[in-house]
Parts: structure tokens; sequence; C-alpha cells
């Protein structure tokens, strides 16, 4: 990922010197995605997928309620309506059937939500004084060692790409479109903060369970129930009032 970052960072003519100004942020930036890309994807070793979900989600509500403190502006009364209206979707959508409630995974999903209002506003901040892929390479390339080092406490102490079982292929190739698809949001995400607010941008992410529920629903078979159908038909109705508040506020 830091890799084609840096290659499109290098087709662009993009320095990659870090003014003294963006240092801060830059830092702020490659701790926030270190904490998504561990805490996240490891609070659901302990907890259902569902719940860590709605714990991480939380982080476009904190952006919209911070976001006074952060970027010198006083959200709406409905702009903070309809973020939480999202949010309450969101919940319905993923249901409230957890069992077993394990603290850790509770603790991880929060620290990852708190990491996504970090790499927002840092994003944002950053942006002022590089192009996502040229801050986006740099990240990555910092965070590789820490991330690895937890790959490998994780694991039994080594490394395999390929185990010799049937389907490993198929599954390199799942990888490969994984980091594809990675870069891509990575980059659209930084490159919306360059024009907007993260209370702006942050709302719309309320969206990405409901796309996985039903992609989930259209490759795998898996039905989705009346309540998930309604949470997902909030979330769009609230993120279509954002927008409509985002253009009249542009406007006025």
């Amino acid at each position: 990922i830091a890799v084609v970052f840096a290659i499109i960072a290098v087709l662009q003519g993009s320095s990659f010197r870090i003014p003294r100004a963006a240092w801060g942020s830059f830092a702020g930036q490659a701790f926030a995605t270190l904490v998504i890309s561990v805490s996240y994807l490891a609070s659901v070793q302990f907890i259902p997928v569902g719940l860590a979900a709605i714990i991480f989600f939380t982080f476009p509500v904190i952006i919209v309620l911070v976001s006074p403190l952060v970027e010198g502006h006083l959200p709406s009364f409905w702009r903070i309506m309809v973020v939480i209206a999202a949010f309450m979707g969101l919940v319905i959508a993923m249901g409230t059937g957890f069992g077993g409630l394990d603290f850790r995974g509770v603790g991880l999903a929060a620290l990852s939500s708190a990491g996504g209002v970090l790499q927002f506003f840092t994003g944002r901040a950053i942006s002022t004084h590089l192009t996502p892929a040229v801050f986006g390479s740099i990240v990555h390339a910092v965070i590789w060692p820490a991330t690895l080092a937890v790959a490998l406490y994780a694991g039994d102490g080594t490394l395999q790409l390929v185990s010799g079982s049937d389907g490993t292929i198929a599954g390199l190739y799942f990888l490969v479109g994984v980091a594809v698809v990675y870069v891509a949001a990575y980059m659209l995400q930084m490159l919306s903060l360059r024009f907007a607010p993260a209370s702006i941008v942050a709302p719309f992410y309320n969206i990405e369970p409901i796309l996985t529920a039903l992609c989930a629903a259209l490759l795998f078979g898996e039905v989705l129930s009346p309540g998930q159908y309604a949470g997902g038909g909030i979330v769009v109705v609230a993120l279509v009032a954002s927008s409509l508040l985002g253009s009249r506020e542009a406007r006025t």
C-alpha cells in the first residue's frame, strides 16, 4: 500500500518532504491509522462483528459533537439530529443479539472509534500541506513495523503467505483485491477532507456497514431481516438529509 501511494505521488510530481507545520498532524494520522488497523480487527476476536461495528461507527457522532472545538464552528441542531438518526438506523440494522459481552473487545472497538475521530481531523489538517498520496505513503510505511510486530505477536511467530492448502491462491487474490480497494478508499477519504470539514464528511461513513450487509446478501446469500432493511433505509434517508443540509449551509 505504501509503495502504491508512493508511485502515485511520484507520477504526480509531489515532494515527500513533510513541512514542520505538518509534523503534529502527520504523527496523529499515523497513530490513528495504526490504532484503527489493529484494534478494530482485533475487537471481533472477543465480541460479535455487529457490536464492534456499532461501537466503531460512533465516531461520526463524536466528530459532529466535538467539531466546534476543532474546526471552530458550531454544527446546527438539525445536523446533530441527522447524525444521531443515522447512528440509530445503524443500530437497528445491525441488530442487538449480542451474547457473551467481553470488555476486551468493547475496549478495542471503542479505541478504534477514537482512532477514527483522530484520523478524520488530522487528515483534514495534513491535507493542507501534503497530497493524500504523499502522506498516505509515508504513514503506511511508518506503521508497517508496528503492524508486523502485532501480527507476529498475535500469530505463532511465523509469517506465511502460502501454506500449501487448497484455496490459498484464491485467498491471495482476494488479499490483493482488498489492498487495491483500501488504497482507493483511503485516497478518496483524504481527498474528501481537503474539500469539506470532517463534521460534514464523517456522517456518510454510516452507510458503510449497510453496504456491507447488502453485499453479503448478494454475494453470499445472507438474507436480511426486515429490521435490517428498515435500519438501512433510515441511514440512507439521514445521509440524503445531511447532503441537503450541507448544500444549504454552503449557499448561506
